[in-house]
């Protein structure tokens, strides 16, 4: 049975409130926008197009709640289950994120979308799988809500994720058992296969 779920996005709030929010939580941004790190124009972005909002908790620690859809894709290939991973992202400044916290590929879920919809936009952009024709996508199996944790992108900030989880099956048209890369502004995303037993993250 798919997991159920509804969310109401927060009010939009000017450019000037979020950074006096910013400044009021004492949050320093020098190092934003440097190294792997975003910037305050990306920030604004977020808290603009997409579900990730202030939580107002009253705490002099800022939290951000972040809504995202995770996609754990599978094929079977020579009689072994193989599952997708994010491998690295190579950022044009020569750095390098390999992460091992998570597990599927992932996007934040956009401001009036759905999670299935997010599901969908997750497969077309990051590995380009643009015909549902090409794989099984599951409907949303979990939805996982996650303690608060030291935001990757921004410092200073704490991200309390919401993960929607779905599995997608594709086909043999599809499979490309070198993985898949991704590129976006600023970086390159490597994807690759593993047997699944390998995968030591929990969903």
């Amino acid at each position: 049975m798919e997991a159920q779920n509804i969310t109401i996005p927060p009010p939009l709030l000017p450019r000037e409130r979020i950074i006096g929010i910013l400044k009021e939580h004492e949050v320093r941004m020098d190092r934003w926008g440097t190294g792997t790190y975003r910037s305050l124009d990306d920030f604004i972005e977020y808290m603009t197009h997409d579900q990730f909002s202030f939580r107002p908790n009253g705490s002099p620690v800022l939290i951000v709640d972040v809504h995202t859809v995770v996609v754990i894709v599978t094929h079977v290939y020579n009689r072994r289950l193989l599952e997708l991973y994010e491998d690295r992202q190579v950022f044009d400044n020569g750095h390098v994120i390999k992460r091992h916290n998570f597990n599927g590929i992932a996007e934040t879920l956009e401001r009036d979308e759905s999670p299935r919809d997010g599901a969908m936009r997750c497969l077309a952009q990051e590995l380009r799988f643009t015909d549902p024709r090409d794989y099984h996508l599951s409907g949303c199996t979990t939805i996982d809500h996650r303690e608060p944790v030291p935001s990757e992108k921004w410092p200073g900030i704490m991200a309390a994720y919401h993960r929607y989880l779905f599995g997608c099956v594709i086909s043999r048209r599809i499979f490309r058992s070198g993985g898949y890369v991704e590129s976006v502004p600023g970086r390159k995303i490597y994807f690759k296969w593993k047997p699944r037993g390998q995968l030591d993250l929990a969903l």
